[in-house]
C-alpha cells in the first residue's frame, strides 16, 4: 500500500490554525489518495468533527507545533491528516495520518496550484466535458483532482432559478428550427428520400453531438455563423438563386467543350471513329436531356439558395451539407458518364483477359484454381481471335473516355471532400478548449510534470518505533520554473 496526499501549494506555507476538507479514495491498486481541497479556521468541539460542506468531508487540521496530542486525541476529532508548523521551519510538517500500515515506508506529499488543475485540458477538452467513467478508467489522479477542484455553483438560489428559467426559454426558442426539421425528416414518406442525402446524415451526426453535450461551444458557433451567412445571402444578394442557373449551364457548356476535344484526336491519340461517334452522340443526348430538365425545374432551382439561407437557423454545417447535395445534383450527369465508361471499361478488360487465354490455348480450371492448357476447336479459336482483335482495337478509345471521366469524378469528389472536411471539423474542433486556453491559460495534461521539492531537512513521519519517509513534490507546467 502507498499513500498520496494532494495539498494546495499555499497551504504548505500556511502558519495558521486551520481545518482541512477534501476527499479520500482508495484505488484498485491499493493506493490511498487524500485530496485536500478547501480550508477554514480551526474550530474544535468536544464531539468529533464530520463536517460536510460543498460535497467535501473533514480530513484534518494544521496545528501549532506546540500542540501535544497522542493518537487518541487525533481519533477523538476524527482526523485523517494532521500537519504542524513552528517558527523554525518555513513549511508545515506531516505528523499524523489515519492509515499507517506496518509495511508503509514512503508517503508522497504532492503540492498543486488550484488554477492550473482547474483549467486542465485532455485532448483539447475540459475534464468536465469528458464522462466520469473515462476519468476512472485512466490511471491518473490529475483527472480526478481537476474534477474535484472545479468550483461548485449554487443552483437552488432564487437568482439562479430565474436564470435557469430564462435559459430554458431561450433554449426552446433556439431549438425550435431543429425540432421542426426533425419532425419533417423523420416523417415516413419524407424519410425514404432524405435518408440518402448528406444533410440527413449530417443531422444524425449533429444530433448525436448535441445529445452528448460535449461540444456546446461548437454548436453555438455553428449557429452563429449560419445566421451570419443567412443575413449575407438575404441582404447582399437580391436574388441568390440567379447564381445557380448560370453555374449549371456553365457546367453543361464545359462538358460540351470537353466532348469537342474528344471528338478529334486528343493529345495525338487515334481513336476508333465509330465508337467515338457513338460515345459522343450518347453523351451529348444525355447533356441535352439534363439541360432540358434544368430549364423545366428552373423556378424551383431559383429557390434553392433561399433554402440554404433559411438553413442558417440550424447552423452553418447544415448549409454546407445542403450545398454538398446541390453540387452532387448539378454534377449528376458527369457521374453517369463515369459509370457508363467504367462498366464498359471493366467489360472490355475482363473480355481481353479471358480471350487472351483462349488465343494462347489455355483456360482457367475452376476446380483446381489454376490456368492449364486446353485443345480448342478451330471455330472456337477463330471466333476468339475475331472478338479479341475487335475488343483490342476498341479498348484505347474506351480507356481514354474512362480516364477523362474518372478524372472529372475525382475532381468532383475532391470538391465534396473539402466541404465535408470543413463540415466535420466545425463540429469536432476543440473550440471550448482553445477559448479557455486564451482566456484562462489552460494547460494540456501532457504539459504537467512532478518535480521533487523536498526540503533539505528530510521529513519523517514517526509511527510506533520506525520512521516513514515523506517526500514532497510539486505539480507544475513544463515551461514554468520552480519557485520553491
Amino acid at each position: 500500500m502507498s499513500i498520496k496526499i494532494y495539498l494546495p501549494f499555499n497551504y504548505y506555507y500556511l502558519k495558521k490554525l486551520t481545518n482541512l476538507y477534501g476527499h479520500v479514495q482508495i484505488n484498485e491498486d491499493n493506493v490511498v489518495v487524500y485530496y485536500v481541497l478547501e480550508a477554514s479556521d480551526l474550530e474544535f468541539r468536544e464531539k468529533t468533527i464530520n463536517h460536510v460542506a460543498d460535497n467535501t468531508r473533514f480530513l484534518g487540521s494544521i496545528l501549532n507545533g506546540d500542540f501535544n496530542a497522542d493518537q487518541n486525541q487525533y481519533l477523538k476529532f476524527n482526523m485523517r491528516l494532521c500537519f504542524t508548523y513552528n517558527s523554525s521551519q518555513a513549511n508545515i510538517t506531516l505528523v499524523y495520518i489515519g492509515i499507517t500500515p506496518e509495511y508503509l515506508k514512503h508517503i508522497k506529499l504532492i503540492l498543486y496550484d488550484k488554477q492550473i488543475i482547474r483549467n486542465l485540458l485532455v485532448g483539447g477538452e475540459s475534464v468536465n466535458n469528458r464522462p466520469k467513467a473515462y476519468n476512472e478508467s485512466n490511471d491518473c489522479d490529475f483527472l480526478e483532482l481537476s474534477r474535484l477542484t472545479q468550483p461548485t455553483v449554487d443552483t437552488h438560489g432564487p437568482t439562479n432559478t430565474k436564470k435557469k428559467r430564462v435559459l430554458y426559454l431561450l433554449t426552446l426558442i433556439a431549438d425550435a428550427p431543429i425540432t421542426m426539421f426533425r419532425y419533417i425528416v423523420e416523417n415516413a414518406f419524407v424519410n425514404i428520400i432524405m435518408i440518402h442525402t448528406t444533410i440527413y446524415k449530417h443531422f444524425k451526426e449533429w444530433q448525436t453531438t448535441c445529445d452528448n453535450r460535449t461540444r456546446q461551444a461548437n454548436i453555438a458557433l455553428d449557429r452563429i455563423m449560419g445566421m451570419i451567412v443567412m443575413l449575407i445571402l438575404f441582404s447582399l444578394a437580391t436574388q441568390p438563386g440567379d447564381f445557380l442557373i448560370p453555374i449549371s449551364h456553365y457546367v453543361i457548356d464545359e462538358l460540351y467543350s470537353l466532348l469537342k476535344v474528344l471528338e478529334g484526336s486528343p493529345i495525338g491519340l487515334k481513336l476508333n471513329i465509330h465508337l467515338n461517334n457513338f460515345f459522343l452522340d450518347c453523351f451529348k443526348y444525355h447533356i441535352e436531356l439534363w439541360s432540358t430538365f434544368l430549364d423545366f425545374i428552373e423556378p424551383l432551382v431559383r429557390q434553392v439558395f433561399l433554402a440554404i439561407g433559411v438553413f442558417g437557423c440550424l447552423g452553418l454545417t447544415f448549409q454546407i451539407a445542403l450545398l454538398v447535395d446541390l453540387i452532387s445534383i448539378i454534377g449528376l450527369h458527369s457521374h453517369c458518364f463515369y459509370i457508363y465508361t467504367k462498366v464498359l471499361y471493366n467489360v472490355e478488360r475482363k473480355g481481353l483477359s479471358v480471350l487472351w487465354q483462349v488465343v494462347r490455348g489455355n483456360r482457367y480450371n475452376i476446380l483446381k484454381g489454376r490456368i492449364e492448357s486446353h485443345n480448342y476447336m478451330n471455330r472456337q479459336l477463330y471466333l476468339a481471335t475475331i472478338f479479341f482483335s475487335a475488343i483490342l482495337f476498341l479498348f484505347p478509345t474506351t480507356l481514354v473516355y474512362y480516364i477523362v471521366f474518372a478524372a472529372l469524378k475525382v475532381l468532383t469528389f475532391a470538391t465534396l471532400s473539402i466541404f465535408e472536411f470543413f463540415r466535420r471539423k466545425l463540429l469536432y474542433l476543440p473550440i471550448e478548449g482553445c477559448m479557455k486556453w486564451f482566456i484562462k491559460g489552460c494547460v494540456e495534461i501532457d504539459c504537467l510534470q512532478i518535480k521533487d521539492v523536498s526540503p533539505n531537512d528530510k521529513a519523517f513521519l514517526k509511527h510506533k518505533h520506525y520512521n516513514i519517509d515523506v517526500s514532497v513534490y510539486k505539480i507544475q507546467t513544463i515551461q514554468s520554473e520552480p519557485n520553491i
